[in-house]
This record gives C-alpha cells, structure tokens and sequence, in this order.
C-alpha cells in the first residue's frame, strides 16, 4: 500500500502542476445584511471573502435589501471585507465556519469623507441563527486535547444523548465500531460521510465501510435530529472533514503508546468469584504517523496527504491461551494473581493502516477542481474472541484478495475515490457536482485454514462456541454521482430566499459468501462432553433434550441496490424570522442476483446444490419527506434563538433489505435430533434422526419440505413500505458570554411502518401457554417457574415480507437536552451536556421484535410499553442492551500558567438494562424461548461514570510546535460491570462478560509546523 500511495502521491503533484486537479468538503456558509448607523439598507456594497481555505477571493454585491450570502465554504477562518464610496472600509477578522454553520456577518458602515478603514476581530457568533436542529461540532482543538481514545467513535461518546455500546478506556476497544443509540433511532439510519463522500456501509447498514486517520480530521460534526433535506435519514448524521492543503507548507506528525506497565488492576476479588478472572486489559497501543501539505503553485493549486497507523494489542476476559499451563489457570484462575491471568490471555490484535491523498486546483475564475483518495487497511487475529469463543472458534480479518476484483479499486486495502467540480456561476449561483467510488471489502477467515473440515461445537447452555469457525467474504463497492446548487434570490417574496437544489445517483453491489467448517455444528446441551447416545436414549419422546446436528449450506448471496434522490429546500430571512420548508424524494430499488451454490456434503438430500437466476421482488421505495422549520430572533442581537422543526425521514434501505427474502442462496441450515452413535462428538449422516417431524429448527430461505427448491415461497407484500420516522424539536440557544452559549430543546419522535416477516399460517393463536420450572446450578441464579408459548403445529416454512401496522408494533420517544459550549478563549473551552429521555415500545401484536417468530406471544408482557433495548453484537462484544434514560457529558480545556495546557472528559450515564432468562426448549421448529424474567429496562446494571484527563506543555522551535502529553484513562480506576450472563439456568448465569478496563496512562508527543 504505501508504494501505491507514493505513486498516487507524485501522480497528482505532476497533474496540478498543469491547471487541472479539487476538493469539496463538508461545508457551511457566511450570509448577512449591510446597513448604515440608522439602520437603512446599502445595496450595492462589495463584499470580499478571503481566507487559507481559499485558493483566491470570494466577491459578493449586497442587494437592493442589503444582503449577501456565501454558501457551501470549507471549514477554517474566513476575513470579510466590506466597502461602498463614501462609507468607511470595515474588515471582519477571524470568522469561523464549521460544518453547517451559518455565520452571521452583518455590518454597519459608517459615513466617510475620506478614506478609512475599520478592522474588527473576534466576531465570529456562538449561536446560529438559521439551525433548527440539533447538532454538536468539535473542532480541531478539541479533537487533540480533549482526552480521547481517538478515533471517530469516541467523539460520538462526547455527542449530548448518543449512547454507546461500550466504553473505550485509553483504546482498548479501538479498531472495532462501536454501536451507538440516539433518541429510540435504529443504528441501521446512521449516516457517515467524510468530505463529502457517503461512507456508509450498505451491506451492515448505518456502519462505516472503513476506519480512519483520527490526525487526519480537520473537524468533526455530528448531527442528531432537524436535519435538512440533504439526509435521508433520521439517524445519526457523522460529517468528517479532513486536513486541506494551503499557501504556505504546514503539517504534523504524531506518536503516541499505551502500554500494559502504566496500567492498574481494577478486578475485586469478588468480581473475580464471578468470572472476572482477568479484567479486559490493555497490552501496547501505539499510534503513529505523520499529516502534511502545501502549495503547488501559490493561489492556484494545493496538496495534502497524511498516514497512519494503529496497533491496537489488548486482552480479553477469560479469553485464554491454549497452552497447558494457561489452560491450568483457566481451570482455577482464582488459584492465581491476576498478573498470572492477564499474562494468559491471548492477544486480540487490531492493525490499522490509512493513507489520505487530495489535491485542489483553481482551473479558472470561480471554478474549483478536487480529487480525493483514502485506502484502509485492517487487520485482525481473532475477531468475536470472548470468554464463551475461544482462539480456533474467532476469525481472521483482512482485506480480500484480487481473485475477487481489481486491486486498488475492488479488493486489497479498501479504497476510496473523489473527483468534484465546484463553479461559483455568480455571486448569487453556485453549483458543484462530484462522482465517488468506495470500494468496501473485507474477509473474516478461519483462524486456522485447516479449520475449514472441522465441524464447530456448540454448548446451548451460555451458548459456548469452540473447535472451529466460520468464513464471511464481504464485497461491497459503491459509486455515487452527486450535484448540488445555491441560488440566491433578495428582496422577492417577503424576504430574502436561498434556495438548495440537489440530488444522487448512488449504485451498491454486495455479495457475501459465508461457510461454516465442516459444513455442521454440533449442539450439545451442557457441556461437550454430554453423552450423546444416553440423552436420546433416557428422552425418547422429547428430542428438544437431545444434542442437535446443525446441518448447513454454503451462502453466496448478491444484491444490486439502486438510490436515486432528490431534494429542494428554500430558507426564506424576513425580519428577525428565518423559515426552512423543503421536500426530498428517495427511490430505492433493491434486487436479487444470481449465484450457485454446492450441497451439504453430509446430508445432501436435505441440503441440496441449488442454481439461482435472480430475482426482482417488485417492490421500489418512492418516498417523500417533508421537512419545516423556523427559527426567530428573540433579542434582535443574535444572541437569543427560538427555533422549531418537523421532519420526516425514512430508512436507510440496506443491500439485500427487500429481496433477501426471496433469495435461495443464503446460508441456510436444518436442525435435526443427533445420537452421536460412535461418541466422537463428529456429526455423521447415519447418526442423525431426519424427517420433517424431526425438524427442530432451520434458517435462511430454506423449505425443508422442499429442499430442492431454486425459489423460494416467500413472498414481499406489494405494499410493503419503507420505515418511517416522525420527529418535532422545539428548542431555544443563548449567547451568555463571549463565545459562551447554552441551548435546551425537547424533543418528540414517533416510529412506524417496521418490517414485519409474517410466517404464512401462522397466528399468535397457534401458540399454547405452558410453564417450566428450571433445574439450576449456580447459586445466584433466579430459578423462577416462568410461563411461555409453544407451537401448537410445526412452523410453515413460508414468510410473507410485511409492515407492522401502527396498532401491531410502533416506538415511542420523549426526551429533553440541555448544552453549553464555550470557544477557547480567555484561557479555556467547555462542552457539555444532559440529556433525559424514554423511548417505549409498543406491541400490539405477540412478541413483535421479541422472538425468533414475531407470532409468538412469549415475552409480550414483559415488552409492551416497556423500554426500547437495542440489543448490540458483534467485536466479541454481547449481552450489551443499549438504553440509558439519563446521559451526562462534560469535557473542558483550561491554559495555565507557564503555557500548561489541563483537559478532562466526564461521562456518566444510567445503567443498562441487564435481561436475565430462563431458557426453555421447544419444539416444532421455533426454537427455543428465551423467557425474560423482568419487565424490560426495570432491571439495571450499575450506573456507570467516568473521568479521563490531559496534560500538555506546548513548547514552540521557530516555526515548530513541539507538545508532548500524557493522558490518564480511568481516573478513578472503576470497575463497572458492563455485561453480565443472562441465562439463567446455565452454569455461568450471572457471570461477569465485560469490565470497564483499568485505569492506564497514554505517553504522546506531537510536533507541528
């Protein structure tokens, strides 16, 4: 990869050394009026922009009612110059545009009989008068010296409401996606974009398709709700802008390691009693890599480019060597120190490498050519390792190879493409226009490839995973045309009218192709070494008492996805009132294409080679998404802002999200009761009770009553509709002080039209009540007698793609936030935040998002009108159900004496709900139920909070910036259960899975110039 980014490098130097080669990026906007000292309007005044994000000036002419507007600017510091004969020349120092900032520069003149001129600075504004959303920006100051484990997903941990799945101490969790929760949304609706470029993996919907250079942000905007109608969705917006090039060279370079030397113990002896045995601790991180640009030729060409690298080194609880003697340890760890325990782990090792590239070129008077180019790479040993997967059932993360497609554009580190043109058309019109290409891939592998013939095993109870694994190839790229235009119209209408005109084109390919080792999972119902035989002999008629042959076939599954979308806005100014009406259109058009597929070698009568043609299920998504909103000078100064919004946005339709279910390819298995006759714990054909009456569970779209089928009988209901979000935010901002402002806002959301996969002939009155009482062993658990629903007949193979009616299942949200942000200024900034909210669910119908069949009515008492609890996977990271009702945030900088820079980051928040259950077996093919023992959310794990601190000491060498740092993670070195086992009649019920890791100290130095 480097000798690639080298060759890229030179490449685009050579080409913007000739006038050709752009970058647009996330951008925001200087607008205002200009009056004289009575307030009457001056049209026809000159306004001139300069600024280092701009290769040359920006020229405006105030209108007949005095205004002016430049839109779409790149973030940095923007000087505005104001001059009409016979008025004195001011000069505006120093205004900032962040992403989707409006700043306001409005200006008197003053009369004047001579020439002069009159500069003022620090005039940027706290507050904008034109945002009527809600939206958290961290700038470059705060991205380096607020305490951070660095990377994108941190930042989201500082965003006023946002709940994370886990807590990062210092990395230990870095160079994996967290999961995040915002106001009851579905994380599938996250959005990401970096300059302007969707990211957004499509494939594992509202994730990011790659990892990024955190030195390489310029800055970072997260957007939470009342977003225009450039997002379609209503989740979580994040807009990464990188570093840009400029007139003089400037750069930076960094070091940072994290090591296992500086850091404590956190793990009582009592959580140690519970399966703690180890902590989660950090090994070595070390972060490194260097950032820099400049012109090519001054005022007409720049380039930028950086590097990066991560090693991210860490262990993992109870996740053990396989040697003998670590293995003795794991038989008693509490035999041992929990030095002797954490030097037994394994190392769950992350690399992440990432090269940025971009070039700007002035082609000619107010046009703007970029291009753009990031490649990541990402490597892991021993993905989804935890206390309950060991080292040969995780897998082996790495880029694909070029048998899958063309190197640098398809497979090898992942790669991404911009190419944009930006033409100011007039000081009114501005358009741009920009084709991008990510090309998302990945594989997950055997650890081991001699694991690919090794059937794994499976212990149901605490669902222990071991012998061997899975593989997943991920092909995933993505091309995208988009254009954008500005137009400027005062003084028409009843005000002054900017109108926003765009849309895309975006085409999404994914094919996956999955195997499981061996081609079989055996199932055993407590421990591997279950006699077989003897169950089936002592159950005879209860196979649900078994062991279990999970028999499956190979998926090769591609889908094509086409967006297409397109969208007007105008911001009406009248007075002291701004309006924002806007309408957005999304098409979505999802389908099946074709592939085959080899039999089950063991069983290949129910499991049989199948060839698929491909299929259009139809169906296309043609929404429209109204968005309102005002907002209303309240003191006339600009310091006090009422605003109000109503937007509705519609989901973020995956690849696959349609015509999945009418795709026979997908991996699919059978599960049929297994004697294990010759008690080699190997799943052998003679040993396996089949039959359909014996059919105890299958997946994918797979009919065992007929195998061979190369279609499926699954439908998609004509009229299925897209998921829908309604959302209504009132809220007011108040500049307090001298780049200080505070804000509060409530907000209402309501969410229909869910996916509803109706099993035909199946109704939640097929379902019987019955009770259990559970034979458990470990002492803590709750051995409640609990009632559930079993199958009166076996389950119907055929599922007809739906909606829930508003009746049947719907989510519900309320929630109030309030924030202060302080610029650095007079020796320090602040941001924070509290955030109180509910979101409940309703169910209408059985166990709507509660069970294997939404039919079932099992768990429907202990759901309806309860907490919503997105439950997170993933990372080796599971039983983690993110809802917290309160969330606090709170990060600072001060200046001290002597230059000493001191920062800190507070995060508290409620506990989340922890679900213990009583696993029951079932038969007729709807698995087993998981029955919950509380009301959802009303049973907690312990508050969590936490303190991270900074300190810096600038040191300056000429035109060098010299900083070295030390960060301490974990102040208080607590040690907050983050998940516990839930099943309760297991052997582990409520043992500890997850521990906030130990306080650690991070060393770094960073050097500027």
């Amino acid at each position: 990869m480097k000798w690639l980014f080298t060759v890229l490098l030179t490449a685009l130097a050579i080409a913007l050394s000739v006038p050709s080669a752009w970058a647009q990026q996330q951008t925001g906007e200087i607008f205002g009026k200009v009056t004289d000292e009575s307030g009457a309007v001056l049209p026809g005044a000159t306004v001139t922009l300069t600024g280092p994000s701009l290769l040359q000036p920006l020229t405006a002419v105030t209108s007949e009612t005095g205004s002016f507007q430049f839109p779409r600017l790149e973030v940095g510091t923007y000087n505005v110059r104001f001059e009409l004969t016979g008025f004195k020349t001011v000069i505006k120092e120093g205004l900032r545009v962040t992403v989707g900032f409006s700043a306001n520069a409005s200006t008197q003149l003053g009369v004047s009989a001579v020439q002069e001129t009159v500069t003022v600075t620090g005039a940027t504004p706290v507050v904008d008068m034109k945002e009527t959303g809600t939206k958290q920006t961290f700038t470059l100051e705060q991205l380096q010296s607020i305490p951070s484990a660095r990377d994108p997903w941190v930042i989201l941990q500082q965003t006023a409401g946002i709940a994370m799945d886990r807590e990062n101490i210092g990395g230990n969790m870095s160079g994996q996606q967290s999961n995040y929760v915002s106001r009851g949304g579905n994380p599938t609706n996250n959005k990401w974009s970096i300059d302007g470029v969707d990211m957004t993996d499509l494939a594992a919907t509202g994730s990011s398709s790659v990892y990024y250079d955190f030195d390489a942000f310029q800055e970072m905007t997260i957007n939470t709700g009342g977003v225009d109608v450039t997002q379609q969705t209503g989740g979580v917006g994040i807009n990464l802008v990188t570093k840009s090039g400029g007139d003089s060279f400037k750069g930076s370079s960094r070091l940072y390691d994290t090591n296992s030397r500086f850091e404590s113990n956190n793990i009582t002896d009592a959580q140690r009693a519970k399966g703690a045995t180890t902590g989660n601790p950090i090994q070595d991180i070390q972060d490194y890599g260097i950032e820099m640009g400049g012109p090519v030729k001054k005022g007409r060409a720049w380039i930028w480019g950086s590097y990066g690298k991560q090693n991210v080194k860490v262990g993992v609880i109870n996740f053990y060597q396989p040697d003998a003697t670590c293995q003795g340890i794991k038989a008693s760890p509490l035999d041992f120190s929990i030095k002797a325990n954490n030097d037994c782990l394994n190392t769950d090792l992350t690399l992440l490498e990432t090269t940025n590239l971009k070039g700007e070129v002035q082609l000619f008077k107010g046009n703007k050519f970029n291009a753009y180019n990031l490649f990541n790479k990402k490597e892991r040993n021993a993905r989804n390792a935890s206390d309950t997967t060991p080292i040969e059932s995780t897998q082996r993360q790495g880029a694909i190879t070029s048998a899958y497609g063309a190197n640098g554009w398809i497979s090898g580190p992942n790669p991404t493409y911009k190419f944009g043109d930006q033409w100011v058309l007039s000081d009114r019109t501005l358009l741009d226009v920009q084709y991008s290409h990510v090309g998302g891939n990945f594989i997950l592998d055997f650890h081991d490839p001699l694991l690919a013939d090794v059937q794994p095993t499976l212990i149901v109870a605490g669902t222990i995973n071991g012998r061997s694994g899975t593989q997943s190839v991920n092909i995933r790229p993505a091309n995208s045309l988009t254009a954008n235009m500005n137009y400027f119209l005062p003084g028409r209408l009843g005000g002054d009218h900017a109108f926003k005109f765009g849309g895309y084109w975006r085409d999404n390919y994914a094919r996956t192709i999955s195997v499981t080792g061996g081609h079989a999972t055996a199932r055993f119902p407590t421990s591997v070494s279950n006699d077989c035989a003897a169950l089936a002999a002592a159950n005879p008629n209860d196979v649900t008492r078994w062991c279990a042959a999970n028999l499956t076939r190979d998926g090769d599954t591609i889908y094509k996805l086409a967006n297409i979308s397109a969208y007007v806005q105008d911001t009406l100014t009248h007075g002291r009132a701004t309006f924002q009406l806007g309408l957005r259109y999304d098409h979505n058009h999802d389908r099946a294409l074709g592939a085959s597929i080899a039999a089950n070698p063991i069983l290949p009568q129910w499991l049989p080679a199948i060839t698929f043609d491909g299929a259009d299920p139809s169906v296309r998504f043609n929404d429209f998404s109204p968005r309102v909103g005002m907002t209303y000078d309240v003191t006339g100064n600009g310091k006090t802002i009422a605003h109000a919004n109503y937007a509705r946005y519609f989901g973020q339709v995956g690849t696959g999200g349609i015509s999945g279910q009418i795709n026979p390819v997908t991996a699919a298995s059978v599960r049929f009761p297994w004697t294990d006759a010759n008690g080699d714990k190997v799943i052998q054909a003679n040993e396996v009770l089949t039959g359909l009456d014996n059919v105890l569970n299958f997946t994918g779209n797979y009919d065992p009553a007929n195998p061979s089928a190369v279609t499926t009988s699954n439908t998609i209901d004509p009229n299925y509709k897209n998921d829908r979000t309604d959302e209504f935010i009132v809220g007011v901002d108040r500049e307090v002080g001298h780049g200080f402002a505070v804000g509060a806002n409530y907000i209402w959301r309501s969410y229909d039209n869910f996916t509803f996969l109706d099993t035909v002939g199946l109704e939640p009155s097929d379902f019987t009540l019955r009770t259990s009482t559970p034979t458990c062993t470990n002492a803590t658990a709750r051995c409640d007698t609990v009632s559930y629903y079993a199958a009166n007949f076996p389950a119907p193979g055929t599922v007809n793609e739906t909606n829930f009616t508003r009746d049947q299942y719907n989510r519900g949200f309320n929630g109030f936030e309030l924030t202060g942000r302080k610029r650095m200024s007079n020796h320090w900034m602040l941001n924070g935040s509290f955030a109180f909210n509910s979101t409940k669910v309703h169910n209408g119908f059985a166990g709507a998002a509660a069970n294997t069949f939404a039919e079932d009515p099992t768990n429907l008492a202990t759901r309806n009108g309860f907490q919503y609890d997105y439950a997170t996977a993933g990372s080796g990271l599971g039983n983690v159900y993110v809802n917290a009702k309160w969330l606090v945030k709170l990060s600072g900088l001060y200046n001290l004496p002597g230059n000493v820079n001191v920062s800190a980051f507070y995060n508290a928040r409620q506990g989340y709900p922890f679900e213990p259950f009583i696993l029951v077996g079932r038969g007729n093919g709807v698995g087993n139920a998981n029955v919950l023992l509380d009301n959802v959310g009303e049973n907690r794990l312990p508050n969590y909070q936490n303190v991270d601190f900074h300190v810096e000491r600038p040191v300056v060498f000429g035109r060098a910036h010299f900083v070295p740092s030390v960060d301490l993670f974990n102040v208080s070195n607590n040690n907050t259960i983050q998940a516990l086992q839930r099943q309760q009649n297991a052997a582990t019920a409520n043992n500890i899975s997850a521990v906030v890791a130990p306080r650690v100290l991070r060393f770094g130095v960073r050097v500027s110039w």
